[in-house]
């Protein structure tokens, strides 16, 4: 095996999903082997639940990575539920890939579709000198107000950015340095992010570490500085790229490499869903076209007039007091 080819094989993408989102995984997948045919993908299984996902292996040709430290990454992450998320505490197995088989990687939830060919993000970390470089950042997802975010930010850290997508390098963190970090940001539980436990826990062991970070677009340059796919503007293709048309925005006519559904429900009613669709149904039959078009005009003319209502003021405020009285 040559050198290069040798080098090719240590690099790529890690996954977590189960059955639970099999038809984002569908979708993703097909995005993915798009875009990047022969870059090396591994799934971490988001729990046990994913007898029907595994069957995937060998049409897109993913591999199955788990490890006996996920019980202890799980750990960490009962440590930090408030009881808003049953299953958070399994969002913690992503982190596993930094001692995976990968050296360079990406790590990628499974909802989103990958637009652009991967290699260069990942290079991007040893080549330019980093350890770790992330996408969206929304600070108030991961720090809450207070003197804790305020002394990260007069550090010049404390960036908050987003959990399910970004790229490292194998040994930046071990399962034993995870504990301790756990068992200090335990302290200031009430000044983190009470919902998003693993966002909040990573940012923490990036700025606490802490480590050279920084944002894919910043840095790369030529890329859409945001993926979420309830942004401005239009999206367009061009020789086989994607683009955003946003004429007067910061991120006018650059390149797309990667559109999130983060907060959304699969549905009629999310924003771009004409582009998820079209990866989602490759290469099925025109009938199975037919027939979720059908289904989708069916349920955005029911769905539509309540979520207008759901996000009136009054409505929004009575939902979410009925929601907590029942939960």
């Amino acid at each position: 095996m040559s050198q290069e080819s040798i080098q090719e094989s240590t690099i790529g993408v890690y996954f977590s999903a189960n059955d639970v989102v099999y038809d984002w995984a569908i979708a993703f997948l097909n995005s993915f082997r798009t875009f990047n045919p022969d870059l090396r993908l591994i799934l971490i299984p988001f729990n046990d639940e994913c007898d029907r996902l595994l069957k995937l292996s060998d049409t897109y040709k993913f591999e199955v990575y788990t490890d006996s430290s996920f019980s202890r990454l799980e750990a960490i992450g009962q440590a930090f539920e408030l009881g808003y998320t049953p299953t958070g505490p399994y969002w913690f197995r992503r982190y596993a890939s930094f001692w995976g088989p990968l050296n360079y990687f990406m790590y990628l939830d499974v909802r989103q579709l990958v637009l652009a060919d991967l290699k260069p993000f990942i290079k991007a970390v040893e080549t330019l000198g980093f350890d770790f470089l992330h996408y969206d950042c929304a600070i108030d997802q991961v720090y809450q107000q207070g003197a804790f975010r305020q002394e990260l930010l007069r550090q010049g850290r404390g960036r908050g950015f987003n959990s399910g997508r970004w790229a490292s390098r194998h040994g930046l963190f071990s399962i034993e340095e995870f504990e301790q970090l756990a068992e200090s940001a335990l302290k200031i539980r009430n000044q983190l992010n009470p919902r998003n436990t693993d966002q909040a826990f990573i940012n923490y062991c990036c700025d606490i570490k802490p480590v050279r970070y920084g944002h894919l677009a910043e840095v790369i340059g030529g890329i859409c500085q945001h993926g979420w796919a309830r942004q401005s503007g239009k999206i367009y293709q061009k020789d086989r790229k994607y683009y955003l048309w946003d004429y007067g925005g910061l991120d006018h006519k650059k390149q797309l490499f990667i559109m999130h559904w983060a907060g959304y429900r699969l549905n009629a009613l999310m924003p771009n869903k004409y582009l998820f669709y079209r990866y989602f149904l490759m290469n099925r039959p025109i009938f199975n076209w037919f027939l979720i078009y059908w289904r989708i005009g069916l349920y955005y003319l029911f769905r539509l007039p309540l979520e207008k209502l759901r996000r009136q003021r009054f409505f929004n405020n009575l939902y979410h007091q009925i929601y907590h009285l029942n939960s």
